[in-house]
This record gives structure tokens, sequence and C-alpha cells, in this order.
């Protein structure tokens, strides 16, 4: 059987769902053109891993239809699977999606489907966190407004987890670490800060 091509099968799900490009574009935390130039011009020619691993999650489906490898099924009703972004661990493909217990997930989230994980790399959040702490996040929406907290942002560097503080005059935010060797960003605008998703559990790291 011919195997169908990523780009018509997530243009298909998408019409189904009655979703659209640019909202799908914001569930994975890109630029809102970026579906839609992945579907019709082609670029980029494959999907990043956690992309897969995050459209799988939410649309219910094999991540093989999106170019990826098939995510692997819940052992029974109790767990769900999520996506891990970032760096893949030893484990292959279970270092992007990992089942956890759905129960558990749902006492922390009223939308576990909206849930990823995503490695501490670096020590700028110690002591609060530690490199290789892992922390659930849920994923943030394009409308949504941040308050004080721990947020997970994309920056050149890959995905960081910071500490996103309100300033109290005018539109805009201080991005800080609790490490005071690393450098804060104060006076950003609220848009000028790409948001990926806000902590909801941190997990300790055990050598």
């Amino acid at each position: 059987m011919a195997k169908l091509d990523p780009r018509r099968a997530l243009d298909e799900l998408i019409k189904e769902r009655g979703e659209s490009y640019s909202s799908v574009s914001r569930l994975l935390s890109r630029n809102p053109a970026y579906i839609q130039q992945f579907i019709k011009r082609g670029s980029p020619t494959r999907l990043d891993d956690s992309d897969i691993a995050q459209l799988s999650v939410h649309f219910g489906v094999p991540g093989a239809i999106f170019g990826g490898d098939e995510v692997p099924e819940s052992a029974g009703l109790s767990t769900i699977a999520i996506p891990v972004l970032g760096a893949t661990d030893a484990e292959g493909t279970l270092g992007r999606v990992r089942l956890v217990d759905e129960a558990w997930l749902r006492s922390l989230s009223h939308k576990p489907t909206g849930v990823s994980i995503v490695m501490v790399e670096g020590d700028a959040m110690y002591p609060t966190l530690r490199n290789g702490d892992e922390v659930l996040i849920q994923r943030y929406l394009a409308n949504e407004n941040p308050r004080d907290g721990l947020y997970v942002i994309r920056a050149d560097a890959g995905l960081l987890v910071r500490r996103i503080a309100l300033e109290p005059t005018g539109n805009r935010i201080a991005v800080l670490t609790d490490n005071p060797t690393y450098p804060n960003w104060d006076g950003l605008p609220r848009n000028g800060v790409q948001i990926v998703g806000r902590v909801i559990w941190a997990g300790l790291h055990v050598a």
C-alpha cells in the first residue's frame, strides 16, 4: 500500500477537524505561516521530530503519517502519550514520546493533550532547576497573556526554561534567570518573546 504523503495527510486532517494552518502553527509554537509553507511550498522538507510528536498526540494518529516513527500506543486507559520537546534521550523513540499516568496528568492539566515534556539544559535556573531536570509545560496559545511564573521560551539557543515577570508599566515583560551569573532580559515587548508553554510541574533529575 502506498504511503500517504505527510503534507496531504496533514492538510486533510486540518480540514477534517475544522482547524486552520495558523492555528496548528500556533500549537507548535511556530510562526503563523509555518504549516502553510510546509504543505503548500514544501518548506521545511520534513517536520521536526518534536513537531511530529505534538501533531500525533493532537490529532490522535500515528507519527508515521507525518513522516516520523510510530508513536507508542497507550498500554491501557490509565496512560497517555505526551511529546518530549528538545533534544532526544538515549531511549530513541521513547525520548520523543513518553507514556504517563493519565489520572495524574489530568490532576495537573485540564487539557492533557496540550502538555509536553522539556528537559532543562544548563544551570541558568539553578538552584530552582538543575541541568537534566524535566518540566511539564502547558503549551501556550497565541491569544494567551503571560503571568508571573516559569515558562519555556524558544530562542536561538533552543528551548530555554526561564522566569517571566510582568513589568508594571507598558506592555512589557522581563525574562529572568535564577542563577545570578546569567543575564536577565528586561523591558521586552510581550509579543517579542516566543513562549512555548507554561511550566506546570518540575521533576528532579537523580544521577
